[in-house]
């Protein structure tokens, strides 16, 4: 598999883009724009040319392109949620592109669910929630909002940041991308998912891809999650906007939001404040988890439109988060401090050869204190041996730099042929220290200055200084021939890490010199899909891949400290010479729509080499209360294998039945047990009653029960202290509808009956050793006012 994923597929997907063009094809394009009634673009439209399998989604201008349509009379169908199913007929010839315009009026509300999105451009397996789907979700954290997608899940370490978990793949394995800006956690033991640090109600949609398909994203990509605000593409209106407040009844917790956005003349904008806060929590056995955080958070965005086909955009945002409980470490964080900014120049248009040009240049920058406040080590305890320890006091303080460009240019080439060429950098640079000392009798030392150097204390680099900078070009071709759709990318990167300042104790642990400290890494990655229509209802597509992503911070740098990969209080040693991990994926998946059906089931298998994997060492802990094991990383294989089904049926007309399915299976070879963190199988039911009531008063009524299974997980990475987990079912409810065409009124309860349960994936409490659980019966309602 080695050989195979390392030379011949990044050969064969080299050779498949400078494939001669075939003959000229008897099809034709259709593009276009869908708007509703105010002329305001809809984003995630499916739009398919009817009795074919061909089809796309708008984007967030609401503009969409079919490839490969048949010539002669067609009929563009184009359905969305929420909105009135449209049809119009076209006259397609060989070779040209029809415009179609769809101005969709609102209907009764139906469910789509959480649905595999079309397979465009580029063929992934994914998944997409839309905007409707996340704030009727009522999370607090985004990565809540994945748990209802087949495939994907996230690990609670606490109230915020969940991370997310893609079939197995876990934290830079999996790129997060928020408005096509890379984003990296600041914690080293990962607290802060990336995704937590934006607010559920600023996102539009949120877009997974399931394998080494987002190659044109940036680099590294295992899997990918994409995050896009609301506000991108702002309706002809001088002002339009919303104000929201929720509340829930067992973390108590508030959020109230204000997004506004519009335009005058070619200047566009768009803002959003969002302020959370959350208490302690039940869990459906009655214990109380710690769960106290605050969040406040502010986001812009200004633009100009420097012709009919190009705009500049300059954004930014902040936020503070303090004083978050984490039941699932060591420590529990005291402030994240987020900036982010991004300049974004954009030209699009639907003729001639070269169809647009994206150029971004983003920074971010996350500034994190943790401490051991209200934590057991806190105070005197007794410690294995039977000795005294006294009070405590540790702390770390952390920051990432994170700067990122792209420049990306979309090519429409004779005989059918959609190119993308681009080239992008990411340079991120890191630091961390830890402080550890006894506490001085009689007053309290979390005082400034807390870093500082003083008798007594030991202050550790944790990262000495860590720089990864990588730089990469890609190529995507796309192009039908005839029914069938070939998509293929291929990528090159180059990777530098080093690290600043190692101390001569990190040197002798890590078992390097400091020549070893400075590694340079070349990485070619590729992947091929293809789209092959079986039927009028039925398309059949396949897909493969390989990816590299360079060892992370932690895991070549670390001295001895805890990591959130392996979900255990165990200490961990960085390995400077680690290589790339490498994955290579193939997948099937089998696609059916009928006029009240669908119907999608997908597989795949994915061999990972140099697996990064753990092993035990001879080092000492440095912490009093670790276990006594310290791991060290280390380069291995492991292999997976999955499936997912999703399927939803139109009972009858007000009534959609829906059910997802997924089954994971991982094995880590080099230690020959499961591999760490893999989900247990678990189904989803779901029924939405949706009527068509549209009065001058009331519309969009909705009433939604779904009950969601998990079967126990007793394949585990016992020598890594991962243990079983029981299966457990749980119900939730929630109903709304809209008054006045303006207010919206939405109330719910999750876990309907109380049900005491814990996510598989969930860290576990380092003094206990129990996974964190999941919250009991909680009661949400939810108000939002929009002008």
């Amino acid at each position: 598999m080695s050989i195979f994923s390392r030379t011949f597929l990044p050969v064969l997907l080299l050779c498949f883009l400078f494939l001669p063009p075939a003959a000229a094809q008897s099809t034709g394009r259709v593009a276009g724009q869908v708007t509703d009634a105010s002329e305001t673009p809809i984003e995630g439209v499916n739009v398919v040319v009817e009795g074919t399998t061909r089809g796309a989604a708008t984007g967030p201008s609401g503009r969409f392109r079919i490839n490969g349509v048949p010539t002669g009379t067609q009929t563009i169908v184009a359905r969305f949620v929420g909105y009135r199913t449209a049809r119009q007929t076209v006259t397609v010839s060989a070779g040209e592109t029809v415009q179609v315009a769809f101005t969709l009026e609102q209907g009764a509300v139906g469910l789509r669910g959480i649905q595999v999105t079309a397979l465009q451009p580029n063929l992934e397996p994914s998944g997409r929630l839309q905007s409707e789907q996340i704030r009727k979700a009522e999370v607090a954290d985004p990565g809540a909002l994945l748990r209802d997608l087949p495939g994907v899940s996230s690990v609670r370490r606490g109230p915020m940041g969940l991370d997310p978990n893609v079939r197995g793949l876990v934290e830079s394995e999996v790129g997060v991308y928020i408005d096509g800006m890379r984003t990296f956690p600041a914690g080293p033991a990962r607290m802060d998912s990336p995704m937590s640090h934006i607010d559920p109600s600023t996102i539009s949609s949120i877009d997974v891809v399931k394998g080494p398909y987002a190659l044109v994203w940036g680099p590294g990509n295992m899997s990918a999650i994409r995050v896009e605000q609301r506000g991108e593409d702002p309706p002809p209106v001088p002002l339009t906007g919303s104000v929201h407040t929720g509340y829930d009844t067992n973390e108590q917790s508030v959020e109230t939001t204000a997004f506004a956005m519009g335009r005058q003349g070619r200047w566009f904008y768009s803002a959003n404040g969002a302020w959370r806060t959350g208490d302690d929590y039940d869990a459906g056995s009655g214990e109380t988890v710690p769960g106290d955080y605050e969040s406040a958070e502010g986001r812009g965005r200004l633009g100009v439109e420097l012709s009919d086909h190009s705009t500049l955009s300059v954004s930014g945002s902040y936020q503070d988060q303090q004083n978050l409980d984490y039941p699932g470490r060591l420590l529990n964080a005291k402030f994240f401090r987020t900036g982010m900014g991004q300049l974004n120049y954009t030209f699009a248009r639907s003729s001639g050869a070269f169809r647009g040009l994206d150029v971004r240049l983003s920074v971010q920058q996350t500034l994190h204190e943790m401490d051991n406040r209200g934590k057991p080590t806190f105070d005197a305890g007794t410690l294995p041996n039977g000795m005294m320890r006294p009070p405590l006091r540790i702390g770390v303080a952390s920051e990432i730099q994170n700067f990122s460009g792209r420049v990306a240019a979309d090519l429409a080439l004779g005989d059918g042929w959609d190119v993308q060429v681009g080239a992008d950098v990411l340079h991120t640079f890191r630091d961390a220290s830890r402080l550890l000392r006894a506490a001085p009798p009689g007053r309290d030392p979390f005082v400034p200055p807390f870093f500082t150097t003083e008798d007594g204390e030991r202050l550790d680099n944790l990262w000495p200084g860590v720089t990864i900078t990588q730089e990469g070009a890609f190529v995507n071709a796309t192009r039908t021939f005839g029914a069938v759709t070939l998509s293929g990318t291929t990528r090159l990167d180059l990777a530098q890490s080093d690290a600043n300042d190692p101390t001569g104790p990190f040197l002798a642990n890590a078992g390097a010199t400091a020549d070893d400290l400075s590694q340079t890494d070349a990485m070619l990655s590729g992947s091929v899909t293809a789209s092959v229509p079986l039927s009028e209802r039925w398309t059949l597509s396949l897909g493969a891949g390989t990816v590299a992503r360079p060892p992370t911070a932690l895991e070549r740098y670390s001295d001895r400290f805890p990591t959130s990969k392996a979900q255990t209080s165990a200490e961990f040693q960085g390995t400077p010479t680690l290589d790339p991990e490498r994955s290579t994926q193939g997948d099937l998946w089998l696609e059916g729509n009928g006029a009240r059906w669908t119907l999608r089931l997908s597989g795949f298998v994915r061999s990972i080499d140099d697996y990064i994997t753990l092993e035990p060492s001879d080092l000492n802990p440095i912490l009093p209360l670790s276990p006594p094991t310290v791991f060290r990383y280390r380069n291995g294989e492991a292999t997976f294998a999955g499936s997912e089904a999703s399927a939803a049926l139109t009972v009858a007309k007000p009534l959609t039945l829906r059910a997802s399915g997924t089954w994971l299976w991982g094995e880590d070879d080099t230690l020959d047990e499961p591999a760490f963190g893999i989900a247990p199988p678990s189904a989803r039911l779901g029924l939405r009653w949706s009527p068509a009531v549209t009065t001058a008063a009331l519309s969009n009524l909705y009433l939604d029960g779904s009950v969601q299974m998990t079967a126990e997980q007793d394949r585990v990475a016992a020598s890594r202290n991962e243990h079983v987990t029981d299966g457990y079912t749980t119900v939730d409810l929630r109903a709304g509808v809209l008054v006045l065409d303006r207010v919206e009124v939405k109330v719910g309860v999750d876990n309907l009956f109380d049900v005491s349960y814990t996510n598989h994936l969930n860290a576990s409490n380092p003094f206990t050793g129990a996974r964190v659980p999941e919250p009991g019966r909680v009661f949400t309602t939810n108000l939002t006012v929009r002008f």
